[in-house]
Order: structure tokens, then C-alpha cells, then sequence
């Protein structure tokens, strides 16, 4: 391999690093709201509405 295709496929993969990085952020989020979320719902009861409207939890 020359040195400019060496070096674009570092770049990629560095793109790509970044992007799966993002990705498992995201999915941390969602994880941790749903935790939330199930923890606020307590049987018949809905927890929830203790919560102002328009914060998020």
C-alpha cells in the first residue's frame, strides 16, 4: 500500500471509532431513562406524574 492509502484508511477508522463511540453513548442514554422511567411506575399507580412537565427524566 502507498502512504496516502495508509493514511486514508486511518482517517476512516479513526471516523469510525468516533461514530461507535456516539452510538454506545446513546444507547447508554436510552438504557438509563428507561431504568428511570420503570422505576417511576409503581403498579396501578403512575409515579410519573410527580415529575413537572417538561423536565426530563
Amino acid at each position: 500500500m502507498t502512504k496516502k492509502e495508509t493514511e486514508v484508511i486511518e482517517r476512516l477508522a479513526n471516523e469510525m471509532e468516533l461514530v461507535l463511540e456516539t452510538d454506545y453513548e446513546k444507547k447508554d442514554m436510552k438504557e438509563k431513562r428507561a431504568v428511570t422511567k420503570s422505576a417511576l411506575y409503581d403498579g396501578s399507580k403512575k409515579l410519573k406524574h410527580s415529575i413537572p412537565k417538561g423536565k426530563r427524566v
